[in-house]
């Protein structure tokens, strides 16, 4: 009901980190629970950005693409790991995943949509254009994966002041 509930409410807010990173791990445990799965979620965050704006869901599309695409198949312990970390005047956020891996192929359409557009792998261009959307042309997102070692997505926002309700502090 939490994971609902978050997700439904003001959709389009920003949140402080703390509150994202929490709905993260109910996420990622319904995941789990979901698929039967073994998935090992690491989650480091830099204490320092804790209380900064961000949009609510930002991570969610790359977090699910990494347990549904990235942990198919089985046969080794899954690792997800997430770091958020301050990057001068920007927010860091890596995710990694030891799973699959994406073809070279896919991995260049990939690029070559986010420079010229496209409408192939739908789900991953809709979460960065939501990037892109939120936080402008000082936002990015890389994507470098290697087929059978996993997939990592670093996507970097510009911190921002304020922007949270009323009743969440949000200060970087």
């Amino acid at each position: 009901a939490d994971i609902l509930r978050y997700g439904i409410e003001d959709n389009n807010r920003t949140v402080p980190l703390s509150r994202e990173i929490d709905w993260l791990k109910k996420y990622v445990f319904l995941q789990q629970a979901r698929l039967k799965s073994p998935i090992e979620c690491r989650i480091h965050v830099d204490p320092g950005v804790m209380n900064c704006p961000i949009h609510k869901l930002l991570l969610q599309p790359f977090v699910e693409n990494a347990i549904i695409h990235g942990f198919e198949g089985g046969g080794k312990q899954f690792i997800l790991e997430i770091f958020i970390k301050e990057l001068d005047d920007k927010l860091e956020i890596t995710i990694s995943d030891n799973g699959k891996g994406i073809e070279r192929s896919i991995l260049e359409r990939l690029e070559h949509e986010q420079e010229n557009g496209g409408n192939s792998h739908i789900g991953v261009k809709n979460a960065v254009e939501r990037v892109k959307m939120y936080y402008g042309e000082n936002a990015g997102v890389k994507i470098k994966s290697q087929p059978g070692q996993g997939t990592v997505v670093i996507i970097e926002i510009p911190k921002t002041e304020g922007a949270c309700t009323e009743d969440e502090s949000c200060n970087c």
